[in-house]
């Protein structure tokens, strides 16, 4: 297999390799009474959620020469030698996996067992359990959030993190990412010193006790030099502190070539979970905003702390407005709002992900169809509004011929789940 050089310095460069996962069983095993602790809103139509994610994948595929599934690398991963056992010894470490469920594990083919990690195991007594009751329990619980693959993991320039999630109901993913990363045949090339964030390996190896909280959908790759994280419900202050001196360190050794590190303080909320829920870049000079957080003289503009990473010691600055501190390191973006001009529709349309957008190429992006004033204003910024359904029925579109386009994608389903397009994708490699 041909290995895949990490490559991320933009959040716009086209689009190479990226990892993706379908809504599989695990989203049909959820029950309601287990909606707020798997952090979703709603339990999934899991026909109508796949439909629309395999649509995504198609219009993804437009640009991008690999669209992987987590599901697929990771099955070739406990392929590997030793990698399997080695794996549920680790998962049993981090979530005090009971015995009998480690030796059902074990004896399963590596292919099975991975795919019994993701969907999860039911009790073979669960038909027994009923509306009543207190509570409702897996064998082995269910991963559905993994739709949402922007969060375990994130590539930085040519290397990584394999973050921390802020919840229980995540924390299988990143053990999942990172044996990924160690024992995939096309990605086990990274080496050990361009891992620029790991909580994991250690906590499961005891050598912490209180991991610190990071999340990919708050990491931001703004340019070569640039990194922007936000302070927010799920990722802490002192996580981004960490990644700032690896990546400065990095830098001092000639391992890095980001500059920068932005850190963007934030309100403690749900609807604003991770900075790419109110900033997304679509173009080299064009961004999404919701409007409140980033408009001088609003009582909510948020502040950044602006980490230097060129010098034996982190230098530390703050200074208001996210988009003018950008222009003080060389990014001049133009702010496109999400909701129009209207403050109604910048929280309707934010809280369903309307400044959530992934861009595939730069000035092409995929957004959700319901965010219909967000979809007026991209017009008026110059962007040819396609529907999904009608860029895959047309082949003869070429999202590459130096028009902006956004493709606009039907998400009845997967809007429930609370996470727009760029949560559910994380890039390997952009050119």
């Amino acid at each position: 297999m041909e290995s895949i050089p990490l490559s991320i310095f933009s959040e716009t460069g086209c689009l190479k390799q990226v990892v993706v996962h379908d809504p599989g069983p695990e989203v049909d095993l959820m029950v309601p009474q287990m909606m707020e602790e798997l952090l979703f809103d709603d339990i999934l139509f899991g026909d109508m959620a796949r439909l629309e994610h395999r649509q995504f994948r198609q219009v993804l595929g437009r640009v991008a020469d690999e669209v992987l599934d987590i599901q697929d690398l990771f099955m070739e991963t406990l392929e590997q030698d030793g990698a399997k056992l080695s794996f549920v010894e680790d998962l049993r470490r981090l979530v005090d996996l009971p015995d009998k469920t480690c030796n059902l594990l074990r004896d399963l083919p590596p292919r099975e067992a991975a795919r019994s990690i993701i969907t999860g195991i039911p009790w073979d007594d669960a038909r027994l359990a009923t509306h009543w009751q207190k509570e409702f329990d897996y064998r082995l619980r269910p991963c559905p959030n993994l739709l949402f693959m922007r969060d375990p993991a994130a590539v930085l320039g040519h290397g990584y993190n394999i973050n921390f999630m802020a919840t229980w109901a995540r924390e299988r993913e990143p053990l999942i990412l990172s044996y990924v990363f160690r024992y995939h045949p096309r990605l086990r090339h990274v080496k050990d010193q361009e891992r620029f964030y790991d909580q994991v390996t250690p906590l499961v190896r005891g050598e912490i006790k209180m991991p610190q909280s990071l999340e990919g959908g708050d990491t931001l790759v703004l340019s070569d030099k640039v990194v922007a994280v936000g302070c927010s419900e799920r990722t802490s202050a002192d996580a981004i502190n960490l990644l700032a001196e690896n990546l400065r360190s990095a830098f001092n050794r000639g391992e890095s070539t980001f500059e920068y590190l932005l850190m963007v303080l934030m309100p403690k909320i749900r609807s604003a979970m991770h900075l790419d829920t109110i900033f997304t870049r679509t173009s080299e000079d064009e961004c999404l905003v919701y409007p409140p957080y980033f408009t001088d003289g609003n009582r909510e503009l948020l502040n950044v702390v602006v980490m230097d990473l060129r010098h034996p010691e982190l230098r530390v600055h703050t200074a208001p407005n996210l988009l003018r501190v950008l222009r003080s390191v060389g990014i001049d973006v133009k702010p496109i709002h999400c909701g129009g001009n209207d403050f109604i529709m910048q929280q309707r349309e934010q809280w369903t992900d309307g400044a959530n957008a992934f861009c595939l190429a730069p000035g092409v992006i995929v957004m959700y169809s319901r965010n219909r004033v967000t979809a007026a204003e991209l017009d008026k910024a110059g962007y040819r509004i396609l529907t999904a359904s009608e860029l895959i029925a047309d082949p003869s579109i070429n999202l590459l011929d130096g028009r902006k386009y956004s493709i606009m994608l039907e998400s009845a389903e997967l809007t429930r789940a609370r996470g727009g397009p760029r949560c559910m994708t994380m890039p390997l490699a952009r050119s």
